[in-house]
């Protein structure tokens, strides 16, 4: 219901109920701001007494803070009266400690790093030694997970390499050739090339990580997880070192096969060589280090022992696998092949971690050179 202005005093009859009712004038109330004060022209000095609680408690901390800036700032000291100018002559620091009644005298700077650190103090000794002790440390070496775990792996795809590569020679040897062989021999050559190349490849790798970190000493074990180029990378260490060392049995076997057998033994005398100096040089484009080549006069001892174990080990393995194939056959070719990686990457595992002691001790009389060459130059007069 609407009235006009003119109404305003007058009684009316509401058109709905009925009801007779006067009409009165509205008030309009307006609200009058509150002062403010000069010296809090934002109205935020008192906000006791404001109606909006989120407004007023704004406001307090709004003012607690500016009190808190002002009170640090008044307690500041003056920098400019410490500040040396730039045109000022330029006096030392003790001068200055002298001046502004420091009596302490500047201290030394400390080194970061403790005097008597020595980092081989946290790794373990890895030595060369077929005693019943270590070769318990070997078994537990053996034991570790990520190794079981690598080894089973690689076990597998070693089988199925040799499964292939033995049936490629056996068909590609055979006196009376039909199509069907030479698919065959096509077929499994193929095969084992391709698994070969990959089995190869992780081979190498776990064989560097294994040589590099028995060397090192680390006890804990800590397997990377990188990619296929890069275990490709690592693996060019071992291929190459193979490479090398089995050049002249490759030209004798192309001349005379009897002959070429006794070659055999180049591998066995070069490969650690070759490696452990292409390790020491850090690059598979150059196999000779010399201080590799002056360990074999400095501890014959140890390269002889590593060299009579890691062969004894090759011939037991060999024995093995001869004993399983000759009782199996070529029919159950596929039920010694597992036997047969299991062999394989094993004597490979178990020739890396002997070959990372050997580098251990080779290491270790290299930093005992060190050590006596420093003293040596720290004893003579200058």
């Amino acid at each position: 219901m609407t009235v006009l202005t003119a109404d305003v005093g007058r009684k009316t009859e509401c058109p709905d109920c009925g009801h007779i009712f006067e009409i009165k004038k509205a008030e309009i109330k307006l609200e009058i701001p509150e002062e403010i004060l000069p010296e809090d022209e934002y109205g935020l000095k008192d906000v006791s007494h404001d109606h909006d609680e989120a407004r007023r408690k704004m406001g307090q901390n709004i003012m607690s803070q500016a009190e808190k800036e002002i009170k640090e700032q008044a307690e500041r000291k003056d920098l400019n009266k410490k500040t040396q100018g730039a045109f000022e002559e330029r006096r030392p620091r003790e001068r200055e400690l002298q001046i502004e009644g420091d009596e302490h005298e500047p201290k030394p700077r400390e080194s970061l790093t403790p005097e008597d650190y020595q980092p081989r103090d946290e790794l373990v000794d890895f030595p060369l030694s077929f005693t019943p002790k270590e070769l318990a440390r070997d078994v537990m070496l053996f034991s570790d997970v990520g190794l079981l775990m690598r080894w089973v792996f690689l076990s597998i795809f070693a089988a199925v390499t040799l499964y292939f590569a033995v049936n490629a020679i056996y068909y590609g040897s055979l006196e009376s050739q039909t199509i069907v062989t030479y698919l065959s021999t096509f077929m499994y050559t193929v095969l084992s090339v391709v698994l070969g190349a990959g089995t190869l490849a992780f081979l190498g790798s776990y064989f560097l990580f294994l040589v590099m970190t028995v060397s090192t000493g680390l006890e804990e074990w800590e397997w990377p997880e990188i990619g296929i180029f890069d275990r490709v990378m690592e693996a060019l260490f071992m291929i190459v070192a193979l490479s090398l060392t089995m050049v002249p049995f490759g030209i004798m076997i192309t001349i005379d096969k009897s002959m070429a057998w006794p070659c055999l033994f180049i591998p066995g005398v070069a490969f650690p060589l070759v490696y452990l100096g292409m390790l020491d040089q850090g690059t598979v484009l150059s196999p000779w280090s010399n201080t590799i080549m002056v360990s074999l006069f400095q501890i014959p001892v140890k390269w002889l022992m590593f060299f009579g174990a890691t062969l004894g080990l090759l011939v037991v393995c060999c024995l093995v696998g001869y004993g399983m194939f000759a009782m199996a056959g070529i029919e159950r070719l596929a039920y010694i092949a597992l036997p047969g990686g299991v062999l394989v990457v094993g004597y490979f595992l178990a020739y890396a971690i002997w070959l990372g002691r050997l580098s251990w001790e080779i290491s270790e009389l290299h930093a005992e050179y060190k050590e006596e060459d420093a003293e040596s130059k720290t004893s003579s007069p200058a």
